[in-house]
């Protein structure tokens, strides 16, 4: 990916927005075995990069698992947006991975043909299309991003593809709308939802894929469950016998899945305020045991 090197990404005020944003280090940081983050579909405004850069500023583990749609390949050329919480966010990963943290890339739809461009960011990482991470009780977890199991590989692929570049304008449209003054928040209302609504479902519905799906890789795989992205909607539950654990989005969710010491899986939901004392919480559920 000629041309789009961290260097040409890097803000001329990231250095200003590092220092005005910086916190003393973490008082509490949390220490992990593995966690998994996907969809931060860097390279977008969509991404809440400050959110996931406090997020990773606040917790450390043994392997760090990138779930897909990383970058957002779909936007390169005049649509590529950067900001400098963005840099802030490649630098941190960067630095986990210099700290001996294992670092592990799973391409997703958005970013399968970025993979030279996520090693710039990140250096040498391991890119892997899928990987069974076994749990610290012995448990096989399938790791893959997702778009597998939907039919985005299908020979009808430019239409998903469209789907994604409507959900964008949708979102455009629905900044402009708001915008960043009090009276126009105030009309937020049957416009911007309508529009988020209906683009969102038919993107939902294009991109969701099937229980049957889920179940099947997985025990092809010979697999107790599944962790994935793509959806862009965090959830944890079983199909049968196998678990589908969601890790979320970092576009409007802010969720990841971790695993601690014992082995046990949770969904948790970032938010950022209450996060410098140290608070996530489950986004959904009980702890996975």
């Amino acid at each position: 990916m000629e041309g789009v090197g961290l260097d040409r990404c890097a803000s001329s005020g990231w250095a200003e927005w590092l220092a005005r944003v910086a916190a003393p280090p973490a008082t509490t940081t949390t220490y992990y075995r593995s966690i998994w983050i996907s969809d931060l579909h860097l390279g977008t405004p969509r991404c809440k990069a400050e959110a996931l850069y406090d997020f990773l500023r606040h917790h450390q583990a043994e392997n760090l698992y990138l779930v897909g749609d990383i970058v957002d390949g779909w936007v390169l050329g005049p649509s590529w947006y950067w900001s400098p919480a963005q840099t802030a966010v490649v630098e941190e990963i960067a630095s986990w991975h210099r700290r001996g943290t294992r670092v592990v890339f799973l391409p997703g739809n958005h970013d399968e043909l970025s993979a030279d461009l996520v090693q710039s960011f990140f250096g040498p990482i391991a890119v892997l299309s899928e990987l069974i991470h076994q749990t610290a009780d012995g448990r096989r977890m399938l790791v893959i991003h997702g778009h597998q199991f939907d039919g985005s590989l299908n020979p009808n692929r430019w239409f998903l593809r469209m789907g994604s570049q409507a959900y964008v304008t949708a979102m455009r449209i629905d900044r402009w709308y708001n915008g960043d003054a009090t009276p126009r928040r105030e009309r937020k209302g049957l416009l911007s939802s309508y529009l988020k609504g209906g683009v969102r479902k038919a993107v939902e519905h294009l991109t969701d894929f099937s229980d049957r799906a889920v179940s099947e890789t997985a025990r092809r795989h010979k697999a107790d469950g599944v962790i994935c992205g793509h959806v862009h909607r965090p959830e944890q539950r079983l199909i049968g016998s196998i678990w589908y654990i969601n890790d979320g989005d970092w576009v409007s969710s802010r969720t990841a899945v971790v695993e601690d010491r014992n082995g046990v899986l949770a969904l948790l939901r970032w938010d950022r305020a209450r996060g410098r004392r140290a608070a996530c919480e489950p986004a959904a559920g009980t702890p996975l045991s």
